[in-house]
């Protein structure tokens, strides 16, 4: 569980397998109850995940091309130490967005066609 492979992301998650959080996700109706999982519950369907833990736009944009690959999924959680995880259907973690870092100068910006493929 403590490998660590270089996948030119200095986030000390890339390259690892995504850490287990409970999570709380967030729902666009408010009558419906919130729904509390793991993040290992949402890689079952073995497709990419991206996790958007503080809600924001430009990131659920990043991966908007490849929705046919890769879920995203907005959440809460009590981590403080990133804002987004990029996830390849193995559980690894290609990308990670530091919380509060500017997302224009990040390579999550890129990941999702390095790691998915052409935009379907």
């Amino acid at each position: 569980m403590d490998v660590r492979y270089d996948l030119g992301d200095d986030h000390r998650f890339a390259g690892t397998l995504c850490p287990d959080m409970k999570l709380t996700l967030e729902r666009s109706d408010p009558d419906v109850v919130t729904a509390v999982t793991r993040s290992a519950d949402l890689l079952r369907e073995g497709r990419g995940l991206l996790l958007d833990l503080v809600d924001r736009a430009q990131v659920r944009d990043a991966a908007a091309a490849w929705t046919g690959r890769v879920n995203t999924v907005t959440a809460r959680t009590d981590r403080v130490d990133v804002d987004a995880l990029l996830i390849r259907p193995d559980g690894c973690v290609a990308r990670a967005l530091p919380t509060g870092q500017d997302f224009g100068a990040t390579t999550l910006v890129r990941a999702p066609g390095t790691w998915f493929g052409q935009p379907a």
